[in-house]
């Protein structure tokens, strides 16, 4: 942008000269270098705290999908990027093992209950002990427990959508079998619905940066647009802070470290990428790794706002032909 503005300079200058409306001697001739420094000093070193700008990308939650129950499957009715809705059915397994333990238990607790009421009849006319009443009553409050799991059991067979979204990389097929231990997943569903547009902002400027203030983004997927945000939160941690248990002893930090940016989160404008035309992709309104620039424009400095504006729209335009 320095260099932008600096050869509008130059050309006004070359019109001035030619018109002679001023003499070319030596402090017009060094007067660009001047301008530089006065745009670098002035204008664009308060803009990085006025209006910083960042990277955006678009994160979505993915679920490894793991059943409740281990089975053989039977059906697969989900197909891969296709929407569904919350509660659909993704994968089924064969229910028949569970649908036995149902029928086994239920047929228990009838006759539980039945001895269950024998024993009360036997004790009001006092031919029958209370430990008698009391065991079958144990045993019936047994057999409602294990039913009320094998009921649970049976249902999860059924294999549903944990919310809206889509499945991705669907290699399920009907006659695997699959296991409910929780390191291996079977199925992976990204959820349309937690999608979270975040700007990295330096750590440097991060300070200026509030909750409610005004942003725009642009997107490699969405070039010549600019999209309107506001800032919604911003977390107070970076991976660099992160302690995970180990038997090592943490390292301490060192000259050496970068300091890592800290994510923004952002609220697009409603709608914002259906109004935009994005003709591709009917997943979702936000597209899941969306790589774009962004800037928040804070409460200092608002003069500097103008520029960062100008330069995002001029990267939205470039995204036509810079693919990185």
């Amino acid at each position: 942008m320095i260099v932008f503005l600096t050869l509008l300079y130059v050309g006004l200058l070359a019109l001035l000269v030619k018109i002679r409306l001023i003499k070319l001697n030596l402090f017009w001739k060094l007067s660009p270098l001047l301008w530089m420094v006065l745009l670098f000093v002035a204008l664009f070193i308060p803009m990085q705290w006025g209006a910083p700008g960042g990277t955006v990308n678009v994160y979505q939650y993915v679920v490894e999908i793991t059943p409740n129950v281990s089975g053989e499957v039977t059906e697969v009715p989900v197909q891969p990027l296709q929407p569904v809705k919350k509660g659909d059915l993704l994968f089924k397994i064969d229910p028949t093992p569970f649908q036995a333990a149902v029928n086994e238990l239920e047929a228990g607790l009838k006759l539980a209950a039945i001895n269950l009421k024998r024993a009360q009849n036997l004790y009001a006319k006092k031919a029958g002990p209370k430990i008698d009443v009391d065991r079958l009553q144990a045993e019936a409050d047994q057999y409602q427990g294990k039913l009320e799991k094998a009921r649970y059991d049976l249902r999860e067979t059924m294999v549903r959508a944990p919310g809206n979204g889509y499945a991705t990389g669907v290699t399920l097929r009907p006659g695997q079998r699959v296991t409910n231990l929780p390191l291996q997943g079977w199925l992976s569903f990204v959820n349309d619905d937690s999608s979270r547009v975040v700007i990295g902002i330096d750590q440097i400027y991060a300070r200026h940066v509030q909750t409610g203030q005004k942003a725009e983004v642009t997107f490699k997927i969405l070039p010549g647009k600019v999209i309107p945000a506001k800032v919604i939160a911003a977390s107070p941690i970076t991976p660099q802070a992160q302690l995970g248990p180990s038997g090592a002893v943490p390292s301490a930090p060192t000259p050496g470290m970068l300091p890592q940016p800290y994510g923004v989160v952002l609220e697009l404008e409603k709608d914002a990428f259906v109004e935009s035309g994005l003709a591709p992709l009917d997943i979702g309104r936000i597209p899941g790794g969306a790589i774009g620039s962004g800037a928040v424009y804070t409460d200092s400095v608002g003069f500097t706002h103008v520029i960062r504006k100008i330069m995002l729209r001029m990267q939205s335009w470039l995204n036509y032909i810079l693919p990185y």
